[in-house]
């Protein structure tokens, strides 16, 4: 049985090796083809979609602004992180009423040396009142601070700090 099993190889290779060696290749070739065009649509894709994307400014002008004073205004050790989501701040078990809010975001978080929430600042523009009511009260519930400034009345930056340092003191002492 072994011989005629190698016989029949021997034919196969023999009489139709050529067409067999041919048949891996026209394959092995087209595989090639078909790899490489894949490739070039993968980078047509991604040019066509470095079309539609780009950078932008984390804050615009008036967050900017704010921003700066902020920063000057904030206790030795304190740091000021803008645009901060929900999520990093507060957890509950309630995902119904946490769920629309998961993905918000607050406008500044102020955080002493070791990381911990000293408050939360929202700069607020003429009609985004109504709009904060019910983060305010999530984060108000989950003991977090929260400091208001509208936007076209800012108070001086020493009062600022004032306002800051209570809230850094209060944070020291827990």
């Amino acid at each position: 049985m072994d011989t005629t099993l190698t016989a029949l190889v021997k034919k196969l290779l023999f009489a139709n090796g050529l067409y067999l060696v041919g048949g891996i290749i026209a394959l092995l070739v087209i595989g090639y083809i078909v790899l490489c065009v894949l490739a070039w649509l993968s980078d047509k894709q991604r040019d066509i979609i470095s079309k539609y994307y780009r950078p932008k400014k984390i804050m615009n002008k008036a967050e900017e602004s704010f921003y700066s004073v902020l920063s000057r205004s904030v206790p030795d050790g304190c740091r000021v992180f803008p645009h901060v989501s929900m999520r990093a701040l507060i957890e509950t078990n309630h995902w119904d009423i946490w769920a629309p809010f998961n993905l918000k975001r607050v406008d500044f978080v102020i955080c002493n040396q070791a990381l911990n929430i000293v408050c939360v600042v929202e700069l607020e523009g003429a009609n985004e009142q109504k709009r904060h009511l019910r983060r305010e009260k999530m984060l108000k519930n989950a003991g977090v601070n929260i400091l208001r400034y509208h936007s076209e009345d800012l108070p001086a930056q020493d009062q600022i700090a004032k306002d800051i340092k209570a809230f850094a003191d209060e944070t020291a002492q827990s």
